[in-house]
């Protein structure tokens, strides 16, 4: 895997499970456009109860319409569910027997030289917190991306002028998320950092505990 970077190495690895990453992007836009399909389809039946005479055979098929794509819809998500997080599970599995084989490489002196709490933390948390971010992380995101464009797509069909407002709710989502993440990251890095040192200070309290008991 390419470790130049964490962004490389988490992408080397994703790159392993292609199936995987297009069962859940499938999944997902089709979650989100069947369920925008739902409306039009009500619309269609209510100009065909609202024609005289009611054109019930049209009421019939729209019925049927909107029972087979929510299965079609039921099925996709469940896909899409599964395939983040199979792939979650996979990416943690992996990346740990990774590390795991990089800390066995390790000389004496580098283990000596860190917190054995320290890297404890990196090998349970920080690697399991790869397998939330792929779910429910990426799974949650893909779906929300989808939800977000589909008015794009579908409010053209109606008039032009309702893309104006899903646009700039965009537009303004996209600022206020990014500037939400860079907060945040300062947090999470402290997060993580505290919990290495809790890790850190509690081996060592039970070495000593040890310690003291042994002699």
């Amino acid at each position: 895997t390419d470790q130049s970077t964490t962004s490389r190495w988490v992408l080397s690895h994703l790159s392993h499970h292609k199936l995987l990453i297009a069962g859940m992007f499938i999944g997902a836009f089709g979650n989100a456009a069947l369920a925008a399909l739902v409306p039009v389809l009500i619309g269609v039946a209510f100009d065909a109860a609202l024609a005289s005479p009611a054109d019930l055979r049209t009421i019939g098929l729209v019925a049927l319409g909107v029972i087979g794509s929510q299965t079609v819809r039921a099925v996709l998500q469940l896909g899409r569910n599964f395939s983040s997080a199979v792939m979650g599970e996979r990416l943690e599995r992996d990346m740990r027997e990774e590390l795991y084989i990089s800390l066995l490489g390790k000389s004496t002196a580098f283990h000596d030289s860190q917190p054995v709490g320290d890297t404890m933390a990196r090998a349970t948390n920080d690697v399991h917190e790869v397998n939330l971010l792929m779910n429910p992380g990426v799974n949650l995101v893909a779906g929300s991306l989808n939800f977000m464009f589909m008015p794009l797509l579908v409010a053209p069909s109606y008039h032009l002028q309702l893309v104006a407002a899903p646009l700039f709710f965009i537009v303004t989502y996209i600022f206020a998320v990014v500037r939400y993440l860079r907060v945040l990251q300062g947090i999470a890095d402290r997060v993580r950092r505290s919990f290495g040192t809790l890790n850190g200070r509690l081996a060592e309290a039970i070495d000593g505990i040890e310690l003291v008991k042994s002699t």
